[in-house]
């Protein structure tokens, strides 16, 4: 039907500006807070963009529910305003029908995201995390310049008077707080240096020749005089070898699910995601329906309020089930079963206002 077609084609411009929006000031989040590991010397233009690619699998999980809602909230509160609803309704059509091109988005929606949650998600996350260590590990000896102090490192602050090669350093100051809290630092002062690194493993070693080290802990003090010491840099991303609950496969997940907290958390938040997609394709349009003529603006206030209490109850669920309070499974589809309740009530309340008069478009 043209109507239909029409009510599709607006919601999906809607839905397509959003997400391309959501998704770049997600990414750009992302981007800001590694800046310091993959900006600068030795890092190539193939490696930023790997990493963009790889980390949209996770970003499209929270952009496109968030799209949806927001594309349904802007077109129908934007045919409210224009009285547009009215006329339909006057037209014969149902509160269903007028929703139908909602439903289908939302349906489309929800099979892409799945399918992204289950396959892309764990094999983009793990990428996302290998490629960023490798190009950590590659830079690292590109990050130290003559008589100048590179923070690169966690916890781990040095200085470099002269640089022999890129990997070979005379006169080394090394000063390491890994925790941050000034309880133990110690500094290594060393006459040569050379760094070396294993990109498959994501290590990085500082090995240091005729030197002293100084500590302090408590009230006292140390030296000790070396003739040899290798130092392991940390650059704060976590090793490959060991893989978070995102990164695991779905199926893995499925098996050890029982077992382990995290992964039942994990795995209900991989099949809860994409169920709201199907929520928030019906919520929009319902309570535009009722709410009256809003206009874009006001649609998209709803919106963004739905979408910030949605994701507020999401982070609870997931703190009580790390807590041991609430089952992995409450804590993952407590968010989706308030809002399908609250969806229920207006789509119910919006299906009842039905017209006098039905005609066939």
């Amino acid at each position: 039907m043209i109507i239909h077609r029409t009510i599709f084609g607006e919601l999906f411009k809607n839905f397509a500006v959003t997400v391309f929006s959501m998704s770049v000031l997600l990414f750009m989040e992302n981007f800001v807070r590694m800046t310091r590991f993959f900006m600068g010397k030795g890092t190539d233009f193939t490696s930023i963009v790997k990493l963009f690619f790889y980390l949209q699998p996770s970003i499209f999980m929270l952009s496109v529910p968030m799209a949806i809602l927001i594309a349904t909230s802007l077109t129908f509160g934007r045919m409210a305003a224009d009285s547009e609803l009215v006329v339909l309704k006057g037209c014969g059509m149902s509160f269903w029908s007028i929703s139908r091109a909602a439903v289908i988005l939302s349906i489309l929606c929800f099979v892409v995201v799945l399918f992204n949650s289950i396959y892309l998600l764990p094999r983009g996350t793990y990428s996302f995390r290998q490629t960023l260590q490798e190009t950590i590990v590659k830079k690292a000896s590109m990050t130290f310049e003559e008589s100048t102090f590179s923070d690169m490192f966690k916890g781990t602050v040095i200085f470099v008077k002269e640089k022999v090669s890129d990997k070979e350093f005379k006169g080394v100051f090394v000063y390491k707080d890994e925790d941050g809290s000034l309880k133990s630092p110690f500094v290594i002062v060393a006459q040569r240096g050379v760094i070396s690194s294993d990109p498959e493993e994501g290590l990085m070693k500082l090995s240091m020749k005729d030197g002293l080290i100084h500590t302090v802990k408590g009230g006292s003090s140390s030296e000790i005089t070396f003739s040899g010491y290798d130092l392991v840099l940390t650059s704060g991303v976590e090793s490959v070898t060991a893989s978070k609950p995102e990164e695991i496969r779905t199926s893995v997940l499925w098996k050890a699910g029982r077992d382990n907290i995290p992964f039942a958390i994990e795995l209900n938040r991989r099949f809860a995601l994409p169920f709201a997609c199907l929520i928030f394709g019906v919520l929009g349009p319902a309570l535009s329906y009722k709410v009256g003529k809003i206009g874009r603006m006001g649609g998209f206030s709803i919106s963004l309020a739905i979408l910030i209490f949605y994701y507020m109850m999401l982070i609870l669920g997931k703190g009580l089930a790390d807590a041991g309070k609430i089952s992995p499974l409450w804590g993952g589809w407590l968010p989706n079963i308030f809002f399908s309740a609250v969806t229920l009530l207006f789509f119910n309340i919006a299906y009842k206002d039905k017209p006098s008069k039905r005609i066939k478009i």
